[in-house]
């Protein structure tokens, strides 16, 4: 029952930090910038891998690669980067295609 209070307060801080960042980035320019650091933020912040060698427990991404690359004698951070790595290409990826979709909206608008 603990793993899931932990988890539910993790969710929830994480939810509030991100509505956070949303509200400070509401007028940054250009969009594509604003869109790429929040995604990015969101992508980080959200990603869960195994914990380290206690296998079946789940952990934020952010935090397995910091204690494992940095706090472990023999630790692995590989599965908790790729994960990373894995994320923050999906959230160019989202920000590219937004971006896309800008142009194509604003070329139909001038027409």
């Amino acid at each position: 029952m603990a793993y899931f209070w932990g988890w539910t307060v993790c969710l929830l801080a994480t939810l509030v930090v991100i509505a956070c960042g949303f509200w400070m980035t509401r007028r940054w320019r250009p969009l594509f910038l604003r869109d790429l650091v929040r995604l990015f933020a969101v992508a980080t912040l959200l990603v869960p891998v195994t914990a380290g060698s206690f296998g079946g427990f789940y952990a934020p991404a952010y935090i397995v690669l910091v204690f494992e690359a940095f706090l472990q004698r023999e630790g692995d951070p590989i599965p908790a980067l790729t994960a990373l790595t894995l994320a923050w290409s999906g959230a160019l990826l989202v920000t590219v295609g937004l971006q896309a979709l800008r142009a194509v909206r604003a070329s139909r608008a001038q027409v």
